[in-house]
Protein backbone atom coordinates (compact mmCIF):
# COMPACT_ATOMS: atom_id res chain seq x y z
CA UNK A 1 0.00 0.00 0.00
CA UNK A 2 1.00 4.01 -0.84
CA UNK A 3 -0.07 6.23 0.56
CA UNK A 4 -0.61 9.71 -1.42
CA UNK A 5 1.87 12.46 -0.60
CA UNK A 6 1.93 16.08 -1.79
CA UNK A 7 4.58 15.44 -4.42
CA UNK A 8 1.45 14.99 -6.27
CA UNK A 9 0.57 18.17 -7.72
CA UNK A 10 2.44 20.26 -5.33
CA UNK A 11 2.45 24.01 -5.09
CA UNK A 12 -0.95 23.47 -7.50
CA UNK A 13 -3.34 23.10 -4.84
CA UNK A 14 -4.30 24.26 -1.03
CA UNK A 15 -3.02 21.44 0.63
CA UNK A 16 -3.89 19.76 4.32
CA UNK A 17 -7.62 20.52 3.80
CA UNK A 18 -10.44 18.12 2.83
CA UNK A 19 -12.55 18.80 -0.22
CA UNK A 20 -16.10 17.85 -1.12
CA UNK A 21 -14.90 15.39 -4.20
CA UNK A 22 -18.11 13.21 -4.84
CA UNK A 23 -21.73 12.18 -4.11
CA UNK A 24 -21.72 9.13 -1.90
CA UNK A 25 -24.80 7.90 -3.37
CA UNK A 26 -23.28 7.74 -6.25
CA UNK A 27 -21.14 5.00 -5.00
CA UNK A 28 -22.74 2.09 -4.42
CA UNK A 29 -22.05 -1.18 -6.43
CA UNK A 30 -20.07 -0.26 -9.45
CA UNK A 31 -16.95 2.05 -9.15
CA UNK A 32 -16.76 5.84 -9.64
CA UNK A 33 -13.82 7.46 -11.24
CA UNK A 34 -13.43 11.31 -11.10
CA UNK A 35 -10.76 13.13 -11.46
CA UNK A 36 -9.36 15.72 -9.10
CA UNK A 37 -6.19 17.60 -8.22
CA UNK A 38 -5.19 16.89 -11.86
CA UNK A 39 -5.19 12.76 -10.63
CA UNK A 40 -7.74 10.26 -12.25
CA UNK A 41 -9.55 8.73 -9.00
CA UNK A 42 -11.34 5.45 -8.29
CA UNK A 43 -14.13 5.26 -5.67
CA UNK A 44 -15.08 1.74 -5.00
CA UNK A 45 -16.83 0.37 -1.61
CA UNK A 46 -15.25 -2.50 0.33
CA UNK A 47 -17.11 -5.92 1.41
CA UNK A 48 -18.10 -4.20 4.77
CA UNK A 49 -19.36 -0.87 2.49
CA UNK A 50 -16.87 1.27 3.64
CA UNK A 51 -15.60 3.71 0.94
CA UNK A 52 -12.05 3.45 -0.68
CA UNK A 53 -10.24 6.21 -3.07
CA UNK A 54 -7.60 5.26 -4.71
CA UNK A 55 -5.26 6.46 -7.84
CA UNK A 56 -7.57 5.04 -10.44
CA UNK A 57 -4.31 3.77 -12.69
CA UNK A 58 -3.63 -0.16 -12.23
CA UNK A 59 -0.35 -0.74 -11.09
CA UNK A 60 0.02 -3.20 -13.30
CA UNK A 61 -0.26 -1.64 -16.95
CA UNK A 62 -1.81 1.29 -15.97
CA UNK A 63 -5.29 0.72 -17.03
CA UNK A 64 -8.02 2.86 -15.88
CA UNK A 65 -9.60 1.13 -12.77
CA UNK A 66 -13.13 3.08 -13.02
CA UNK A 67 -13.86 0.36 -15.92
CA UNK A 68 -13.30 -2.55 -14.05
CA UNK A 69 -15.73 -3.67 -11.42
CA UNK A 70 -16.54 -4.22 -7.65
CA UNK A 71 -15.87 -7.96 -6.36
CA UNK A 72 -16.30 -8.84 -2.85
CA UNK A 73 -15.25 -5.75 -1.83
CA UNK A 74 -12.25 -5.87 -4.08
CA UNK A 75 -11.60 -3.47 -7.19
CA UNK A 76 -11.14 -5.53 -10.48
CA UNK A 77 -9.25 -4.38 -13.36
CA UNK A 78 -10.78 -4.75 -16.42
CA UNK A 79 -8.19 -5.37 -18.46
CA UNK A 80 -5.95 -8.39 -16.91
CA UNK A 81 -8.40 -8.75 -13.88
CA UNK A 82 -5.79 -8.02 -10.97
CA UNK A 83 -7.95 -7.43 -7.78
CA UNK A 84 -6.68 -4.88 -5.11
CA UNK A 85 -8.03 -5.25 -1.28
CA UNK A 86 -8.99 -1.61 0.35
CA UNK A 87 -5.90 -1.70 1.63
CA UNK A 88 -4.21 -1.33 -1.15
CA UNK A 89 -2.53 -4.93 -1.68
CA UNK A 90 -2.87 -6.68 -4.73
CA UNK A 91 -5.05 -9.85 -4.12
CA UNK A 92 -5.85 -11.37 -7.14
CA UNK A 93 -3.23 -12.09 -10.66
CA UNK A 94 -5.48 -14.69 -12.72
CA UNK A 95 -2.45 -14.86 -15.42
CA UNK A 96 -0.31 -16.31 -12.53
CA UNK A 97 -2.77 -18.70 -11.02
CA UNK A 98 -3.42 -18.69 -7.26
CA UNK A 99 0.07 -19.47 -5.77
CA UNK A 100 1.20 -16.29 -6.96
CA UNK A 101 -0.14 -14.48 -3.63
CA UNK A 102 0.79 -17.28 -1.80
CA UNK A 103 4.28 -16.62 -2.92
CA UNK A 104 4.44 -13.27 -1.11
CA UNK A 105 2.53 -9.33 -1.53
CA UNK A 106 4.33 -7.35 -4.23
CA UNK A 107 4.73 -4.15 -2.90
CA UNK A 108 5.01 -2.48 -6.02
CA UNK A 109 1.45 -3.91 -7.38
CA UNK A 110 -0.11 -1.79 -4.46
CA UNK A 111 -2.34 0.78 -4.89
CA UNK A 112 -1.77 4.37 -4.24
CA UNK A 113 -4.47 5.24 -1.43
CA UNK A 114 -6.06 8.42 -0.24
CA UNK A 115 -7.85 9.45 2.95
CA UNK A 116 -11.88 9.66 2.20
CA UNK A 117 -14.44 9.48 4.34
CA UNK A 118 -18.13 9.61 4.25
CA UNK A 119 -20.13 11.87 5.73
CA UNK A 120 -23.56 13.89 5.22
CA UNK A 121 -23.78 12.08 1.55
CA UNK A 122 -20.41 13.58 0.67
CA UNK A 123 -17.41 11.82 -0.41
CA UNK A 124 -14.84 14.15 1.12
CA UNK A 125 -11.25 13.54 0.30
CA UNK A 126 -8.18 15.47 2.19
CA UNK A 127 -5.99 16.22 0.01
CA UNK A 128 -1.84 16.49 0.75
CA UNK A 129 0.77 15.35 3.02
CA UNK A 130 -1.64 13.25 6.46
CA UNK A 131 -0.66 14.66 9.43
CA UNK A 132 -0.28 12.76 12.88
CA UNK A 133 -4.05 14.10 13.84
CA UNK A 134 -5.96 14.61 10.66
CA UNK A 135 -8.75 17.19 11.04
CA UNK A 136 -12.29 16.92 11.43
CA UNK A 137 -14.55 17.33 8.34
CA UNK A 138 -15.65 20.43 8.13
CA UNK A 139 -19.74 20.86 8.43
CA UNK A 140 -22.02 23.65 9.31
CA UNK A 141 -24.57 22.84 12.19
CA UNK A 142 -27.04 25.59 11.42
CA UNK A 143 -27.68 23.16 7.76
CA UNK A 144 -30.87 20.99 8.45
CA UNK A 145 -29.97 17.76 10.47
CA UNK A 146 -30.25 15.34 7.55
CA UNK A 147 -31.02 15.25 4.06
CA UNK A 148 -34.79 14.58 3.69
CA UNK A 149 -35.40 17.55 2.23
CA UNK A 150 -32.88 18.23 0.11
CA UNK A 151 -31.18 17.45 -3.40
CA UNK A 152 -27.18 17.32 -4.86
CA UNK A 153 -25.87 17.88 -8.06
CA UNK A 154 -22.71 18.12 -9.79
CA UNK A 155 -21.55 20.76 -12.24
CA UNK A 156 -18.32 21.30 -13.55
CA UNK A 157 -16.40 24.44 -14.28
CA UNK A 158 -13.99 25.36 -17.08
CA UNK A 159 -12.69 27.97 -14.94
CA UNK A 160 -9.55 27.44 -12.03
CA UNK A 161 -10.63 26.50 -8.21
CA UNK A 162 -9.52 30.46 -6.92
CA UNK A 163 -11.37 31.99 -9.42
CA UNK A 164 -14.81 29.40 -8.70
CA UNK A 165 -14.47 30.35 -4.66
CA UNK A 166 -14.21 34.18 -5.91
CA UNK A 167 -17.63 33.48 -7.46
CA UNK A 168 -19.15 31.80 -4.46
CA UNK A 169 -18.38 34.45 -2.17
CA UNK A 170 -19.39 37.25 -4.29
CA UNK A 171 -22.61 38.87 -3.06
CA UNK A 172 -22.85 42.01 -5.23
CA UNK A 173 -22.93 40.56 -8.86
CA UNK A 174 -26.21 39.29 -8.76
CA UNK A 175 -28.45 42.61 -9.94
CA UNK A 176 -26.28 42.89 -12.98
CA UNK A 177 -25.03 38.81 -14.19
CA UNK A 178 -28.46 37.64 -12.77
CA UNK A 179 -30.55 40.38 -13.88
CA UNK A 180 -33.11 38.04 -15.68
CA UNK A 181 -33.98 36.04 -13.04
CA UNK A 182 -33.77 38.17 -9.95
CA UNK A 183 -35.55 41.50 -11.28
CA UNK A 184 -36.37 44.03 -9.35
CA UNK A 185 -33.36 43.31 -6.17
CA UNK A 186 -31.37 46.31 -5.81
CA UNK A 187 -27.45 46.93 -6.26
CA UNK A 188 -26.73 48.66 -2.92
CA UNK A 189 -25.25 45.72 -0.55
CA UNK A 190 -25.51 47.72 2.83
CA UNK A 191 -25.56 46.20 5.46
CA UNK A 192 -22.73 43.86 4.86
CA UNK A 193 -20.53 42.69 7.68
CA UNK A 194 -17.52 40.35 7.44
CA UNK A 195 -16.06 37.65 10.00
CA UNK A 196 -13.38 35.77 10.15
CA UNK A 197 -12.58 32.79 12.90
CA UNK A 198 -9.89 30.53 12.18
CA UNK A 199 -11.14 29.08 8.67
CA UNK A 200 -14.49 30.60 8.74
CA UNK A 201 -15.37 33.29 6.73
CA UNK A 202 -18.96 34.56 7.83
CA UNK A 203 -20.60 36.96 5.49
CA UNK A 204 -24.17 38.78 5.86
CA UNK A 205 -25.28 41.26 3.65
CA UNK A 206 -28.15 43.02 1.99
CA UNK A 207 -29.16 43.99 -1.32
CA UNK A 208 -31.66 46.87 -1.65
CA UNK A 209 -32.56 49.83 -3.20
CA UNK A 210 -30.06 53.07 -3.11
CA UNK A 211 -33.03 55.66 -1.74
CA UNK A 212 -30.73 57.39 0.25
CA UNK A 213 -31.76 56.39 3.27
CA UNK A 214 -30.43 54.20 6.20
CA UNK A 215 -31.29 50.27 6.50
CA UNK A 216 -34.80 49.91 8.39
CA UNK A 217 -34.26 46.35 9.04
CA UNK A 218 -36.85 45.11 6.39
CA UNK A 219 -36.62 46.46 2.73
CA UNK A 220 -34.10 44.12 0.47
CA UNK A 221 -32.79 41.03 0.02
CA UNK A 222 -30.82 39.12 2.64
CA UNK A 223 -27.74 37.03 1.94
CA UNK A 224 -25.68 34.77 4.35
CA UNK A 225 -22.66 32.92 3.55
CA UNK A 226 -20.55 30.86 5.45
CA UNK A 227 -17.24 29.75 3.83
CA UNK A 228 -15.12 27.26 5.30
CA UNK A 229 -11.27 27.24 3.76
CA UNK A 230 -10.82 26.13 1.41
CA UNK A 231 -13.75 24.99 -0.19
CA UNK A 232 -16.85 24.26 1.41
CA UNK A 233 -19.94 27.07 1.45
CA UNK A 234 -23.05 27.27 3.54
CA UNK A 235 -25.31 30.12 1.98
CA UNK A 236 -29.39 31.19 2.51
CA UNK A 237 -31.37 33.65 1.13
CA UNK A 238 -34.41 34.91 1.51
CA UNK A 239 -36.53 33.00 4.65
CA UNK A 240 -36.78 29.22 2.80
CA UNK A 241 -33.74 28.25 0.64
CA UNK A 242 -30.88 27.54 2.34
CA UNK A 243 -28.07 25.68 0.58
CA UNK A 244 -24.13 24.40 0.56
CA UNK A 245 -21.42 24.14 -1.97
CA UNK A 246 -18.35 21.92 -2.59
CA UNK A 247 -15.78 23.21 -4.85
CA UNK A 248 -12.77 20.91 -5.73
CA UNK A 249 -9.76 21.21 -8.12
CA UNK A 250 -10.02 19.25 -11.25
CA UNK A 251 -6.86 20.45 -12.52
CA UNK A 252 -5.09 23.94 -12.96
CA UNK A 253 -7.92 25.01 -14.88
CA UNK A 254 -11.10 23.70 -14.27
CA UNK A 255 -13.37 23.14 -10.99
CA UNK A 256 -15.99 20.82 -10.15
CA UNK A 257 -18.62 21.39 -7.78
CA UNK A 258 -21.26 19.82 -6.00
CA UNK A 259 -24.23 21.62 -5.03
CA UNK A 260 -27.26 21.14 -2.56
CA UNK A 261 -30.72 22.71 -1.90
CA UNK A 262 -32.38 22.16 1.14
CA UNK A 263 -36.06 22.93 1.18
CA UNK A 264 -38.21 21.92 4.04
CA UNK A 265 -41.65 21.44 2.90
CA UNK A 266 -43.18 18.45 4.25
CA UNK A 267 -44.07 16.26 1.39
CA UNK A 268 -42.96 17.66 -1.57
CA UNK A 269 -39.15 19.24 0.11
CA UNK A 270 -37.01 17.02 -2.44
CA UNK A 271 -38.75 17.80 -5.54
CA UNK A 272 -38.75 21.31 -4.84
CA UNK A 273 -34.83 21.28 -4.16
CA UNK A 274 -34.50 19.59 -6.72
CA UNK A 275 -36.26 22.11 -9.14
CA UNK A 276 -34.57 24.88 -7.13
CA UNK A 277 -31.54 23.20 -7.67
CA UNK A 278 -31.63 22.76 -11.36
CA UNK A 279 -32.74 26.28 -12.63
CA UNK A 280 -29.69 27.95 -10.16
CA UNK A 281 -27.01 25.18 -12.46
CA UNK A 282 -29.05 25.68 -15.83
CA UNK A 283 -30.22 29.68 -15.37
CA UNK A 284 -28.26 30.99 -12.82
CA UNK A 285 -24.54 29.53 -12.62
CA UNK A 286 -23.90 29.32 -16.38
CA UNK A 287 -23.75 32.68 -16.44
CA UNK A 288 -21.49 33.33 -13.14
CA UNK A 289 -19.12 30.57 -15.18
CA UNK A 290 -19.18 32.49 -18.52
CA UNK A 291 -18.32 35.78 -16.30
CA UNK A 292 -15.25 33.71 -14.29
CA UNK A 293 -13.88 32.20 -17.86
CA UNK A 294 -13.99 35.53 -19.54
CA UNK A 295 -12.19 37.10 -17.05
CA UNK A 296 -8.52 37.98 -16.85
CA UNK A 297 -6.08 37.03 -16.11
CA UNK A 298 -7.13 33.25 -16.26
CA UNK A 299 -6.21 32.43 -12.52
CA UNK A 300 -7.14 34.64 -9.55
CA UNK A 301 -4.49 37.45 -9.31
CA UNK A 302 -5.07 39.79 -5.94
CA UNK A 303 -2.52 42.03 -7.63
CA UNK A 304 -4.84 42.73 -10.85
CA UNK A 305 -7.70 43.57 -8.77
CA UNK A 306 -9.17 46.87 -7.50
CA UNK A 307 -11.19 45.50 -4.18
CA UNK A 308 -14.19 47.46 -2.97
CA UNK A 309 -15.60 47.05 0.45
CA UNK A 310 -18.16 44.56 -1.32
CA UNK A 311 -15.61 42.41 -2.24
CA UNK A 312 -14.18 41.82 1.66
CA UNK A 313 -15.50 38.35 1.79
CA UNK A 314 -13.19 37.41 -1.38
CA UNK A 315 -9.86 39.14 0.16
CA UNK A 316 -10.38 37.45 3.22
CA UNK A 317 -9.97 33.91 1.34
CA UNK A 318 -7.09 34.96 -0.85
CA UNK A 319 -5.17 36.09 2.50
CA UNK A 320 -5.90 32.49 3.29
CA UNK A 321 -5.16 30.92 -0.10
CA UNK A 322 -1.53 32.74 0.24
CA UNK A 323 -0.73 31.89 3.80
CA UNK A 324 -1.51 28.08 2.70
CA UNK A 325 0.55 27.64 -0.80
CA UNK A 326 4.00 27.89 -0.54
CA UNK A 327 5.53 30.66 0.62
CA UNK A 328 7.51 32.56 -2.21
CA UNK A 329 11.25 32.91 -2.05
CA UNK A 330 12.28 36.11 -0.24
CA UNK A 331 12.21 39.10 -2.11
CA UNK A 332 9.33 37.87 -3.81
CA UNK A 333 6.98 38.41 -1.13
CA UNK A 334 3.98 40.65 -2.32
CA UNK A 335 0.86 42.56 0.09
CA UNK A 336 -2.34 41.55 -0.93
CA UNK A 337 -4.32 44.87 -1.36
CA UNK A 338 -6.47 46.12 1.57
CA UNK A 339 -10.25 46.45 0.62
CA UNK A 340 -11.91 50.40 1.02
CA UNK A 341 -13.76 50.62 4.03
Amino acid sequence: MRRHGIEEGRGQFIEGAWYIIADAARVGKRPVAVERFGTRLVLFRDERGALVAARARCPHRGADLGLGRVVDGTIECRYHGFRFASDGRCVAIPCEGRGAMARGADDRLALTLYEVREHRGFVWLFWGERPAELPPVPWFDSLPPDERHAHTALMEWDVPFARAMEGMLDLHHAPFAHRPWVSGVGSLLDPYDVRVDGDLIHTVGVLRHDDGEPWDGRRGWKFELEARFPGTVRFSFGKLVVGMVGCAPIDAGRTAILGRYYLPVPGIGRLLARLGLMMEFWLVQSEDERMLASSEPRDADPEACRFVRADAGILAWHKMRRARLKAPREGERRRLPVAPG
